[in-house]
This record gives C-alpha cells, structure tokens and sequence, in this order.
C-alpha cells in the first residue's frame, strides 16, 4: 500500500497509511494566538487521513501523534510502498450520526493540563 515515510531532523518519526485509506494528509502548521500582541507561535507536524466508507456507511478519521516543530527543523516525506506502517493513534467515526471523541485520554489530560497552566497564569497572585 502506499503509505508516507517521515523522518524529522534526520529521525524516523512515523509510517503512515492504512489499509482502507481514502485520504492521507500531512500537515506542517504555524499557528499564532490572535490574541496576544505577542510574537508567539506554534509549530508543528501531523499526519492524519479518512477511510472509504465501510459496510455500516460511515467513514473514519485516523490520525498519528503530532510532533511539535522548532525553527531550523528539517521534515522529510517519501512516498513508499509498503505493508510495514505504524498504527494511528486514533480512529475515529466522521459522520453527524454518532459523534465520537478524536483525542486520546492522554492528549485530553495533556489539554487539560495546558488550560489549567493558563488559567493558574491568569488567576494567581503574581508574586514580587
């Protein structure tokens, strides 16, 4: 199967593809909070996709672990053909019927966490 072969800085970060695959993505984003004046940023790289539709009618999306990005950062694609790929960390339903969580427990407590560190910033005392 056709799968994307990734490799960061020279590290190899993940195979991706599935069997079933109607979509695979990747994605480079610099995203940068309109609400601050501030000149901070986030990098990063994920690689996601959506199957064909199975015999119950509805699709899947599936997704591998994002990796945050630094500037200099080198992120290297091949496309390969391959039955040796890494599992998604997630799949998920994609249709209005039955709505299904898209983050693992892990990446919602690490959510979570990040909330509470903006939240302890906002609300605490600062200390001089």
């Amino acid at each position: 199967m056709i799968a994307f072969e990734i490799h960061i800085n020279g590290v190899h970060v993940v195979t991706a593809s599935q069997e079933d695959w109607s979509v695979l993505a990747i994605h480079v984003d610099a995203l940068r909070d309109r609400k601050k004046e501030s000149d901070e940023y986030d990098l990063r790289f994920s690689v996601g996709g959506l199957s064909k539709e199975n015999k119950e009618g509805f699709s899947e999306h599936f997704r591998w672990p994002a990796t945050d990005l630094k500037i200099g950062d080198i992120v290297q694609f091949r496309l390969i053909e391959t039955d040796i790929i890494d599992s998604p960390i997630k799949r998920y339903r994609s249709d209005h019927e039955v709505q299904e969580e898209p983050f693992t427990e892990e990446e919602l407590k690490k959510m979570r966490y990040e909330d509470y560190l903006e939240l302890k910033k906002e609300f605490e005392p600062k200390v001089t």
